[in-house]
């Protein structure tokens, strides 16, 4: 092979791996590759207890709400997804509450002021508290947001949704957390 040839071979070899950088980085910077959005598994891993202090002043303890199904929903009043799912968890939140059900809105990675004033503008009535201490998102494993964990009795986590829910999509997989539901109830 000649010089020539080498030295354009070389060149089309560089131009491609440029390329290819380039087409990384914009997937990267678009979220390609990154969290799973939709419903995961969970496992059925039991989760640690976690209390905090709620926005109210009252103090949430996850541990006195292990005997039901429990909603675990990390926000933050800067997320667009979350201020467009919000009214739904909010419409929802009376039936369930009815049915044995317990909500409790996480607020992470937010000035405090501005959570309050999201949990005012939402208008939302189910316990919502700040991780001030920032251990019961790392303890879940959340890394984008919105995120949200449908635990069955006994805190076992039945599923995980990462992304925006809506209204149908947050109906089933509650429902899936009664006995006799999709995800297999409290067996």
């Amino acid at each position: 092979m000649s010089i020539g040839r080498r030295r354009a071979a070389i060149g089309a070899a560089g131009a491609i791996l440029v390329a290819g950088i380039v087409v990384l980085g914009v997937a990267m910077a678009r979220g390609v590759g990154g969290a799973a959005s939709g419903r995961l598994d969970a496992g059925g891993k039991t989760m640690a207890p976690f209390t905090l202090q709620q926005f109210d002043g009252k103090t949430f303890n996850s541990a006195d709400h292990a005997a039901g199904p429990v909603f675990v929903y990390f926000w933050a009043s800067w997320c667009v997804p979350c201020q467009q799912e919000a009214p739904a968890i909010e419409k929802l939140w009376p039936e369930y509450r009815q049915r044995g059900y317990t909500f409790i809105g996480i607020d992470i990675w937010d000035a405090e002021s501005d959570a309050r004033r999201f949990v005012a503008d939402q208008r939302l009535s189910f316990p919502t508290a700040p991780d001030t201490e920032r251990a019961v998102y790392v303890d879940y494993g959340v890394a984008t947001l919105p995120a949200a964990f449908f635990l069955a009795p006994g805190q076992r986590a039945r599923s995980r949704y990462q992304g925006p829910l809506d209204e149908a999509t947050l109906r089933s997989l509650l429902d899936e957390l009664q006995p006799g539901g999709k995800a297999g109830g409290t067996s």
